[in-house]
C-alpha cells in the first residue's frame, strides 16, 4: 500500500471518529423544539425505603442534557451540610448524576427541584420545574405550603428569593436562622410565588430571603428578609404570604476615612438613633458635622486654614456615641495637594415650575449668606425674594419668589455673598431662570379611599429604573385629597408609608425583636401625565404590601378614547386603581 493510500485511509478514519463523537443534531430537517424526556432513575423517583447510605443517584433522559445555571435554579430539601456533587454542568450527558457526600437522614423525603436547569445540549430546550423525589422511610411526605413573597418597599420582586422552613424542635432558637441553611427550601418564581412540597408534619419557622451571596443562608443586614411571626403547625396544606423588608444590621462602631482637605467621613452601620461625634485628640474651632441618615454616613468638616494640622498625615481621635455605647475611633487624616474651589450647580429643570423653589447646590456645606449681595430681577426690575440654606442638606441653597407661567428672572450673587465651611467665598454668579408654559406641565389630583387612620408619608415617584422620589410629605391620619400641579409629562407612581407608631418616620422590620415592617401601599400601575392634561386618580387602599393592577372600566375607556382622539388634552378624566 503506497503512502498516498495510507494517508487517505488515515484521514477517513479521523473523519469518522470525529463524526461519531459529535453530539450535535444532523444538519437539515426541522429544528428540535422538544425538551428532554425523563426515562427513569435509580433509585426511581417517588421510591421509598431508600438506603440511608446511598452513594449515588442516576436520572436518565432520552437525549444529551446540561444543567444550566445550577446554583440559580436548583434547590434541595432537606438541606445538606455538605451539598451533593451534581453533574453534568459542563459536558453534555444523557443522565444526571447525584453523588452524596454525607449519609441520608432516616425516614426523610428528599426533593431535588431543578427549576429550569435541565436543558437539552443542542437547542437549550428547557424541561421546566423538573423534580426528583425519594424517601428513606416507608412513605413520601405529602404536605405543602404555598404563597407569595412581596416586597414591602419595592415595586419589583427581587431576584434570587428563597423560601425556607426551620424545624422548631428543642434545639431551635432565632439565631439558627442566621447560622444554618433552612431544613426545607424552595425558590420563588419571578412573580414571587413559591411552593414548598413533600413536607413532613411538624412545627416550623417560615422565612424568606434574597440570596444575594448565593450561600443558601440569610446574611443578616445584607439581604432582604421576610418571616412569619407565628409558628407554622403543619398538619394540612397551608397558604402564607410573606413581606420582604430591609433588615438593618446590628449597630457597630463607624469607620472613619480621610476624603479630602478638611473632610473626614464616617461610615455608619445599623444606627437606630442619632450619633454624636466629638474630636478628643485636638480642638477644632471650625468643626461642622453633616449627617446623611438615609446614606448611613456622617461628614466631619473643618477649615484647615484655621484648624491647621502639621505633617502630611496625622491620626485624629474621636468619641462616637450611639445610645449608651461610646467608642473611640481613629482616623488617619492625609492632606491633599488639590486646592478647593467653591462651585455651584443648579438643581432644577431648565423650565422651572411656578410652584417650585429655585435651588443651587455647592460642593461643600454653606455656613453663611450675605443677603446684601444677593439680588433677584424680573425683566431687569428688582423683586422681593427669600433665600436660605436648606435645613436638611446645607450644601443646597433655596430661593423662593413669586412667579407665574412663562416668565423670566435672573439671580445675581455678588462676590462674598456665599461663604462655605472652609471660609471660601463665591465670585460673581448670574443664573437666568425661566418658568415653563402651560404646555410644559400637567396636573394630577389624587383621592384616597380607605385612607389610613394613622399618620403617613406619601411619595410621588418617577416611573424610571430607580423609582426616583420627586416629592414626599408627612400627612395627618385620614388625609384623603392631594394635588400635584405643574409636573413634567412622564409616568408616575405613588408609595404610601404608614407611621403606625407615630414616631414621625416609617420603620422597617427586625427579625430578632419580632417586629414586622410598618405597612406600605404601592400604587398598582403607572400614571401617565401629559402636557396640558388635568388628571384625577382615585386610589382605593386595600391590603398593605399587595400591589394588584386592576384597571377600572373608566381608565380603559379613557385609554381607548384617547387613542381614537375622542378625549382631548385638558379634559379631566377619573381613574380608579383598586388594591386588594
Amino acid at each position: 500500500m503506497n503512502k498516498t493510500i495510507r494517508f487517505s485511509l488515515l484521514l477517513l478514519i479521523i473523519f469518522m471518529v470525529i463524526s461519531c463523537a459529535r453530539q450535535a443534531t444532523p444538519s437539515g430537517g426541522p429544528k428540535d423544539e422538544k425538551p428532554p424526556v425523563f426515562i427513569n432513575a435509580n433509585p426511581d423517583t417517588l421510591s421509598t425505603n431508600v438506603d440511608v447510605n446511598l452513594q449515588q443517584a442516576i436520572i436518565n433522559f432520552d437525549e444529551y442534557i446540561l444543567l444550566k445555571d445550577y446554583n440559580k435554579n436548583v434547590v434541595v430539601s432537606p438541606s445538606f451540610q455538605t451539598p451533593p456533587t451534581v453533574t453534568p454542568q459542563a459536558l453534555g450527558k444523557k443522565f444526571i448524576s447525584i453523588r452524596f457526600q454525607e449519609a441520608l437522614l432516616p425516614n426523610t423525603t428528599y426533593s431535588f427541584n431543578f427549576g429550569d436547569a435541565v436543558q437539552d445540549l443542542n437547542e437549550s430546550n428547557v424541561l421546566p420545574n423538573f423534580q426528583y423525589v425519594f424517601s428513606t422511610g416507608k412513605y413520601i411526605d405529602s404536605l405543602q405550603i404555598k404563597g407569595k413573597v412581596n416586597s414591602s418597599y419595592d415595586f419589583k420582586i427581587p431576584e434570587k428569593v428563597l423560601v425556607g422552613l426551620y424545624k422548631m424542635d428543642d434545639t431551635y432558637n432565632d439565631s439558627v436562622v442566621l447560622k444554618k441553611k433552612p431544613y426545607y427550601i424552595t425558590r420563588a418564581n419571578k412573580n414571587g410565588e413559591y411552593i414548598l412540597n413533600y413536607l413532613a408534619d411538624g412545627k416550623y419557622k417560615l422565612i424568606a430571603f434574597q440570596d444575594k451571596v448565593e450561600n443558601v443562608i440569610f446574611d443578616y443586614g445584607k439581604e432582604l428578609f421576610a418571616y412569619r411571626n407565628d409558628t407554622v403547625n403543619l398538619n394540612s396544606n397551608q397558604n402564607y404570604d410573606l413581606v420582604l423588608f430591609n433588615q438593618k444590621p446590628s449597630y457597630r462602631k463607624p469607620e472613619a476615612t480621610s476624603k479630602q482637605n478638611g473632610l473626614i467621613s464616617f461610615k455608619t452601620t445599623g444606627a437606630t438613633e442619632d450619633i454624636k461625634i466629638t474630636p478628643i485628640s485636638r480642638e477644632f474651632k471650625t468643626a461642622f458635622i453633616q449627617k446623611f441618615p438615609k446614606q448611613d454616613s456622617i461628614n466631619f468638616w473643618f477649615n484647615p486654614s484655621v484648624d491647621s494640622i502639621s505633617g502630611r498625615s496625622t491620626k485624629i481621635d474621636f468619641l462616637v456615641q450611639h445610645k449608651n455605647q461610646i467608642d473611640t475611633i481613629s482616623a488617619l487624616y492625609s492632606k491633599s495637594n488639590t486646592e478647593h474651589n467653591l462651585e455651584f450647580i443648579p438643581q432644577n429643570d431648565k423650565k422651572l415650575a411656578p410652584n417650585k423653589e429655585f435651588k443651587i447646590k455647592a460642593n461643600t456645606p454653606i455656613t453663611k449668606l450675605d443677603l446684601t449681595k444677593i439680588h433677584f430681577f424680573k425683566d431687569t426690575i428688582a423683586i422681593p425674594f427669600k433665600v436660605e440654606i436648606d435645613s436638611v442638606n446645607p450644601q443646597i441653597i433655596n430661593f423662593a419668589f413669586d412667579k407665574n407661567l412663562d416668565e423670566k428672572f435672573e439671580v445675581n450673587i455678588y462676590p462674598k455673598g456665599i461663604i462655605d465651611v472652609f471660609g471660601e467665598k463665591n465670585d460673581t454668579i448670574a443664573y437666568p431662570i425661566s418658568t415653563g408654559t402651560r404646555a410644559d406641565f400637567g396636573n394630577l389630583k389624587l383621592t384616597l379611599q380607605n385612607a389610613p387612620n394613622k399618620p403617613f408619608i406619601l411619595q410621588l415617584l418617577k416611573n424610571d429604573k430607580d423609582f426616583t422620589i420627586l416629592e414626599e410629605a408627612y400627612y395627618k391620619a385620614n388625609t384623603a385629597y392631594f394635588e400635584f400641579n405643574y409636573i413634567q409629562p412622564a409616568e408616575y407612581l405613588f408609595r404610601l408609608l404608614v407611621d403606625e407608631n407615630e414616631n414621625g418616620k416609617w420603620d422597617t422590620g427586625d427579625f430578632l425583636t419580632g417586629k414586622q415592617p410598618e405597612p406600605i401601599y404601592l400604587y398598582p400601575e403607572p400614571i401617565k401625565s401629559r402636557a396640558m392634561w388635568d388628571s384625577s386618580e382615585t386610589w382605593i387602599l386595600g391590603q398593605a404590601n399587595q400591589p394588584v393592577a386592576l384597571p377600572s372600566d373608566e381608565k380603559e375607556s379613557d385609554r381607548k378614547r384617547l387613542e381614537k382622539g375622542e378625549l382631548k388634552d385638558g379634559e379631566e378624566r377619573k381613574t380608579t386603581s383598586v388594591k386588594k
